[in-house]
């Protein structure tokens, strides 16, 4: 279905279930939760847990039940774009269920409305026009090019793993140059150097600004599409590690700031065409291959590595490696002419490790077949894992811990590294308790026990920990045209997520102020965003639910007083709420 193309007059319920969709609805969050949302095109999962019928059964799913729909909490967006998000996913708080929830907790049927445009402002960002991927662009003159390169090696992420290696490109590139009236048949090179002049177009800008963002992404974009238009060629023709090569960089521009976000895409394709070159394993002592050829397809292959392992964990998609098949020795040197810092490449090669382990063991499908138990386990061993990668950074790539923050004053390359390790970690910690902490999900799993309530709780309580952590750091993060949408957009909006629904599950902790305060400094800085973006980049989710939460505890300090007891503020059933929207007296 094509991006945007929407259908009003029906909803797909069902693999053969079509019901009227009722686009208006009043009266009692009773009506809407069950209603309008199970309804709506954009969030087309049914919430309704029985049959479709006139005399519904509004329970919410328990393990008592014969029957659970484990899949209910992914977003799969199909009446937009057909793109799936898991239940681990940012995007799960806009399921069905989701929205149930938050409305029944917040006492009103905006949030249908919130979440709507949300999923609608996210899609418009998950294609590419056909027309102007198709064609090619003129590339830049030879100044502008070198500036572009320079801009790329300096102050680029790609440069730090080391993907391109400086010298190689910058001889290719003068040859190129030399012989600018000749055909250019190798669409591995044409690939590469127009991604490197894509993001290099971006980054010699960054501090410019004076210059309009949609004027820079305009240009940046048209070598982008230069890239793409040879996408299949990269696949199926004939080709050599740069053509690798391409496919990261090209993936690295599409997790630039307001860049077309098919980075999932472009990275599978990358780590796909990566091991059908056996980039995965380490290479035989028998092919008698250079050492300084080895060190660099070995970086090229982790540098996918981490961007395979970070998208999948956010989108709550499969990764496109199976980590038993890989034998790729991690380097202990720098390619060659390199001024990259190693231990941050080695620090990142290890938390996407993690990354692995937490998407295959918690988020999958299979996951969710375990025992509560044996998910609690899990995530215990995993935490301690993550912890002691944590504790494993040099000072130099520590962000400093939140009572003694101070703004970074390091390089922009360094504060660019230590804030990535920072949010990693931080966003790691969410994702590692978003099955206990996610009502919609943790429903599923419920025990009447209170080992089982007193873990969720800990779940819950990290995950807003870990929410705060991130949020502490958005007023002294810099914005420019080269940022990065995870470290501006996709972290941020993470932890106002889960610190939003922490403060609906315990509206009554004496925290509650601070918390609602960072969710202002939150709103903040999306606005900033849209300025710097000339609007291209526009999401009021922030600014929209911070209204929510303060009317959420407004509502519970009318009937249960503020607490310091985080144990007596929580309530054991994530959906202890009445269904006409008031809150259950705790």
């Amino acid at each position: 279905m094509r991006q945007n193309q929407i259908h009003p007059e029906t909803s797909l319920i069902g693999p053969s279930q079509v019901t009227p969709n009722i686009t208006e609805t009043t009266g009692s969050v009773d009506q809407f939760a069950v209603g309008e949302i199970d309804a709506s095109p954009i969030l087309n999962r049914t919430s309704t847990y029985g049959n479709n019928t006139g005399n519904v059964d509004r329970r919410p799913p328990t393990p008592r039940e014969s029957e659970i729909d484990r899949e209910e909490a992914t977003m799969d967006l199909q009446a937009i774009n057909w793109e799936h998000h898991g239940p681990g996913s940012w995007l799960s708080i806009c399921s069905a269920p989701g929205v149930q929830w938050v409305s029944a907790k917040a006492g009103t049927t905006r949030f249908h409305e919130i979440a709507q445009g949300l999923v609608m402002g996210w899609t418009k960002k998950l294609t590419l026009s056909s027309d102007t991927i198709r064609e090619r662009c003129p590339e830049p003159g030879i100044e502008n090019a070198w500036k572009y390169v320079s801009a790329y090696f300096e102050n680029s992420r790609d440069s730090v793993f080391g993907v391109v290696l400086r010298s190689s490109f910058e001889s290719r590139l003068r040859i190129h140059f030399q012989n600018a009236n000749r055909p250019d048949e190798d669409v591995g090179w044409y690939a590469l150097r127009n991604a490197v002049y894509a993001i290099g177009r971006r980054v010699a800008v960054s501090m410019d600004e004076t210059r309009d963002f949609a004027e820079i992404q305009s240009e940046s974009l048209r070598f982008f599409h230069n890239a793409f238009s040879v996408f299949a060629e990269l696949l199926f023709r004939p080709s050599g590690l740069m053509a690798v090569q391409a496919l990261v960089v090209m993936t690295s521009f599409a997790e630039l700031l307001g860049s077309p976000a098919v980075e999932y895409m472009l990275c599978a394709s990358a780590v796909r065409l990566a091991q059908s070159k056996g980039l995965h394993r380490q290479p035989s002592r028998a092919w008698n291959l250079p050492r300084s050829e080895v060190v660099h397809r070995n970086w090229v292959f982790w540098a996918a590595y981490c961007y395979d392992k970070n998208i999948a964990l956010r989108s709550g998609r499969p990764s496109a490696f199976d980590d038993d098949e890989i034998s790729c020795e991690i380097p202990n040197e720098l390619p060659d002419g390199s001024r990259s810092d190693i231990e941050v490449i080695i620090a990142a090669i290890e938390h996407a490790k993690i990354c692995a382990k937490i998407s295959k063991q918690l988020l999958s499908a299979r996951a969710f077949n375990q025992s509560p138990k044996s998910l609690f386990d899990t995530m215990e061993t995993l935490e301690d894992k993550l912890r002691m990668w944590r504790n494993s950074l040099p000072d130099h790539l520590t962000l400093a811990k939140q009572n003694d923050y101070q703004p970074l004053r390091n390089s922009y390359q360094c504060k660019a590294n230590i804030l990535r390790l920072h949010y990693l970690y931080w966003g790691s910690v969410i994702s590692l308790n978003a099955n206990f902490h996610y009502p919609w999900i943790s429903s599923l799993l419920a025990r009447q026990e209170p080992f089982f309530e007193d873990r969720m709780l800990k779940s819950s309580t990290r995950a807003a920990e870990a929410s705060r952590q991130i949020l502490w750091t958005l007023k002294d993060t810099e914005l420019d045209t080269s940022s990065s949408s995870p470290i501006v957009f996709y972290f941020p909006m993470l932890a106002v997520i889960n610190l939003f629904i922490y403060i609906l599950k315990i509206p009554t902790l004496e925290t509650v102020e601070s918390d609602l305060a960072l969710l202002d400094l939150a709103s903040g800085h999306f606005a900033k965003v849209h300025f710097l973006t000339s609007s291209q980049v526009s999401f009021t989710f922030a600014r929209e639910i911070v209204g929510l939460a303060n009317k959420a505890v407004r509502m519970a300090t009318m009937v249960a007083p503020r607490s310091t007891n985080r144990s007596s503020a929580y309530s054991p059933d994530p959906f202890s709420v009445n269904m006409s929207g008031e809150p259950v007296s705790l």
